[in-house]
Formats: structure tokens, C-alpha cells, sequence
């Protein structure tokens, strides 16, 4: 064959590839400009407004408001930027308060999970703030997410951990801070869990970047799939583990396989013992989770000899099978456990279990909330008669986890659809547990009491 000849076969192999990637969607491919990792000294005033503006520009150019894609409850770009961009309040350094205001000297790092934004734990940012007025709250926002799930390919759990180290230093250096608390929620968990075991401290020393407890919300210590494992792999082959629409404005629906290789390299040697928490702990675990494994999390919680503040809330299953496989197992049983059973949840709010996305969400959330914008559909995306059921407002929808589907004919409850829950009805006791735990003046014994 000629080198011409040569050239043109070349040509015809790799046209159909030009071809592929030039026409790929690009809500679904890596946009070279994904949420980043500041430099150190960035201030975290000028770090909020950098990610805005770069979400905002991003989702502008991949899915104008003006163009097919809308999200559900009809939010701009503008919109869905500002709910899914790092906050902090108060906003500013001529907003703090002076010394000696309620919650002076406190500060909170939100660390929120995979796939989501730091809208996820806005209600808990909403609740500190209005409990310590004087408090410095911060979110983060994780490398890859916020932008177009198409940058999820391109995660690292690497530069997750760097973001983290990002947040802590700054509260670290802040000569007003006293006590920092880090709230994870999901994978967050996992990164704040990370970060502890990789910056170890004497157990009884005042630690030098001010840690004085971890919040841990539906926390990711082991991944729900015994697969889990393989995403790494099978990421080398294929992008999508699932793959919907994007209507949130608020979080990614699809799921990549490398943010499942992402998730994996986090959790793998979660259960060792050098992770172990030798800082004050409040957990928050639903059993009938179906996103991670939830009796990892509470083994987890009761390994741990640690002698300080411990507190796990157990929302218990909806199957009884389950709660009393749970009661029988002498390595999930610790003296600190609130058991929450779900018959205490008030009707009103149509929500038969908790699922993992739920915890850090009060009802009256105006997106994810009872009557909130968005629901999660989901699993019917491929009918679309009960698509439109599911987010309409029938009487006979329910709220609830996945595996509420799976149950056996005399245990399910009867629902037109199923909506996966989007919010905790136990939204007052656990920010009534959240305000005790950050008071250094409430002990274990009062934090149990507060059912």
C-alpha cells in the first residue's frame, strides 16, 4: 500500500470516530471546565463567585434557557447556578458579628456527597445559621459536580480531598474560629471521615485545625453494590452506569461509572481501624437505604471505643425482618443508639420510609420539599402515564425509598406511585439534636433523651 493510500485508510478509520465525538451531547462529555480546586489563599468570598459565574457559563452554552431543556419546576440557569454554587454566610467579613455573639468562635465546613451540589445541605445551612447567628458556615463544592454531568468522567477523588483541605485551612487560619464542625452528607461523610484519618491527632489535644466534631448524614463508609469494585473497569469501556434527562436543578440524575470508580476509591478500606473517630460524633442513618450500605455505617459508628460525645440516629425499616436481624446482631448493637421508629412519622406527609437523599432536607423545602418543585420520578421514566402520575398531586402517591417496591405483598403500603422521598418528616428532632451536639454545654445523655 502507498503512504498516500495509507494516509486515505487512516483517514476513513478514524473519521467515524471524529464523527461520534463531534456529535456527542454535550450535557453528557467533559467540558475542559469543571468545578475546580482553589489556590490556597483564595479568598472564599472570590471562590463562591468564580464557581457561579463558571456554572452559570457552562450550563448558558450546553443548555440555554431559552432552548428544549428545562428543568423541572422551571428554574433559569441563573437559578440552578446559585443553588448549586459554594456559599458561606455570612456572605462577608463586614457581616461577622462582633465577639460575644451567639455561636462567635464556631464554624461549619458542608461537605456535600457524590453527584450532588451543596443545595443538599442548605437546609442544615439555614438551621445553624439561625441557631448561631455569629457563626461562619461554609460548602464547598466538589471537583465535577455543578456544571454538566458530562464532567462527572472526569472526577478524582484526589482533588475531592484537596477541596476539603481548601475549606478546613481557611477556617483553620481564621483567628475568630474556635471550633470547626465538618457536616458531610453522603460521600461527604466519606471525605470528612478521609480527611480526619489523613491529619491524625492526639485523642485528648486540641487539634490544630480546630476540628471539635463531625456531623455525618446518610454517611458512605461501603457501597450498596458488592460490584462496586468493577466501576473502575468497566469505566475504561463505558461512560454510563445510568443515564436520564437532567431535570434537577439542583443535582446530576445520571450516574458515570467512573463516579462509581470515584466512590469506590474512597470507601474501600473505610472499615479499617485507622479510620476510626477519635473526635465527638452525630450520625444520622436511615436502614432502609438503597444508595449505600447502612449496617456498614452503623458498625462503623459502634466499632469505635472513642469516649467522646457519640450519638447515632437510626431511622429503623420499614420491614420488621429487617429491624430484628438488626437487634440480633451483636456488632451493630452500642450503648448510643436512638432507635427512631417510622410509625412516629405524622401522615400528613405521605412518606412510608426515609431514603438516603432525605436526611439533611426538611419538608417544607421549596424544591425538594412535600409540595416542592422537583419530583423524583425517576423509575418511570419510561412510561410516561405514570411519569406524569408520580409528579402530579394525586391523593394516592407516596414518598418513599426504593426498596419499598421490593416488599412482600403484606407489607407494602397501596400507592399509585412511589416518589422517591426527597425530605425528612424528622426534620425537627434531628436540627433539635444538631443544635444540642454543637453545644458544648449538652451532654450524650441529654442528645438521647431528644426524640
Amino acid at each position: 500500500m502507498t503512504p498516500f493510500k495509507k494516509i486515505i485508510f487512516f483517514l476513513l478509520c478514524i473519521l467515524p470516530v471524529i464523527s461520534a465525538c463531534a456529535n456527542r451531547d454535550p450535557l453528557y462529555t467533559p467540558t475542559g471546565r469543571a468545578a475546580f480546586v482553589p489556590e490556597q489563599d483564595t479568598p472564599f468570598s472570590e471562590y463562591i463567585q468564580d464557581s457561579r459565574e463558571n456554572i452559570e457559563q457552562i450550563l448558558d452554552k450546553v443548555r440555554p434557557d431559552n432552548g428544549e431543556r428545562k428543568y423541572l419546576g422551571g428554574y433559569t440557569n441563573a437559578q440552578a447556578a446559585s443553588m448549586r454554587s459554594p456559599f458561606q454566610l455570612p456572605a462577608n467579613k463586614k457581616e461577622r458579628c462582633s465577639e460575644g455573639g451567639k455561636g462567635a468562635g464556631k464554624g461549619f465546613l458542608l461537605i456535600h456527597g457524590l453527584i450532588d451540589s451543596p443545595y443538599l445541605l442548605s437546609n442544615i445551612r439555614d438551621s445553624l445559621h439561625r441557631q448561631y447567628p455569629c457563626a461562619l458556615i461554609r460548602a464547598v463544592l466538589l471537583p465535577g459536580d455543578g456544571t454538566v454531568v458530562g464532567d462527572s468522567l472526569e472526577m478524582d477523588h484526589k482533588e475531592f480531598r484537596r477541596i476539603v483541605e481548601y475549606g478546613v485551612k481557611g477556617f483553620q487560619e481564621d483567628a475568630q474560629i474556635e471550633e470547626l464542625y465538618l457536616v458531610g452528607f453522603s460521600a461527604g461523610t466519606t471525605l470528612a471521615i478521609d480527611y480526619m484519618k489523613n491529619h491524625p491527632s492526639a485523642a485528648q489535644r486540641l487539634r490544630a485545625d480546630k476540628i471539635t466534631g463531625l456531623i455525618l448524614l446518610s454517611p458512605s463508609i461501603k457501597a450498596k453494590s458488592p460490584f462496586a469494585f468493577l466501576a473502575s473497569f468497566i469505566s475504561l469501556f463505558k461512560d454510563w452506569e445510568s443515564r436520564f434527562d437532567e431535570e434537577d436543578a439542583v443535582r446530576y440524575e445520571s450516574f458515570s461509572y467512573n463516579a462509581g470508580a470515584v466512590f469506590y476509591a474512597l470507601t474501600r478500606d473505610m472499615m479499617d481501624p485507622e479510620y476510626a473517630l477519635k473526635v465527638p460524633v452525630l450520625m444520622a442513618v436511615t436502614a432502609d437505604d438503597t444508595t449505600v450500605d447502612a449496617e456498614a455505617a452503623r458498625r462503623f459508628f459502634c466499632s469505635s471505643d472513642a469516649a467522646q460525645q457519640r450519638v447515632l440516629i437510626w431511622y429503623q425499616s420499614i420491614d420488621p425482618a429487617v429491624n430484628n436481624r438488626i437487634a440480633q446482631a451483636a456488632d451493630l448493637q452500642c450503648d448510643t443508639v436512638l432507635e427512631i421508629p417510622l410509625e412516629e412519622m405524622k401522615e400528613e406527609f405521605k412518606t412510608v420510609n426515609i431514603s438516603h437523599l432525605s436526611i439533611p432536607i426538611r419538608p417544607e423545602d421549596p424544591h425538594y420539599g412535600l409540595h416542592g418543585r422537583y419530583r423524583h420520578c425517576r423509575k418511570y421514566a419510561a412510561s410516561p402515564a405514570d411519569l406524569a402520575a408520580c409528579r402530579d398531586e394525586e391523593e394516592d402517591n407516596l414518598f418513599g425509598e426504593n426498596n419499598v417496591e421490593e416488599l412482600p405483598a403484606d407489607l407494602k403500603p397501596q400507592y399509585r406511585t412511589l416518589r422517591r422521598s426527597t425530605f425528612n418528616p424528622f426534620y425537627e428532632q434531628l436540627e433539635a439534636m444538631l443544635f444540642c451536639f454543637t453545644d458544648t454545654a449538652c451532654s450524650t445523655a441529654e442528645l438521647l433523651k431528644r426524640k
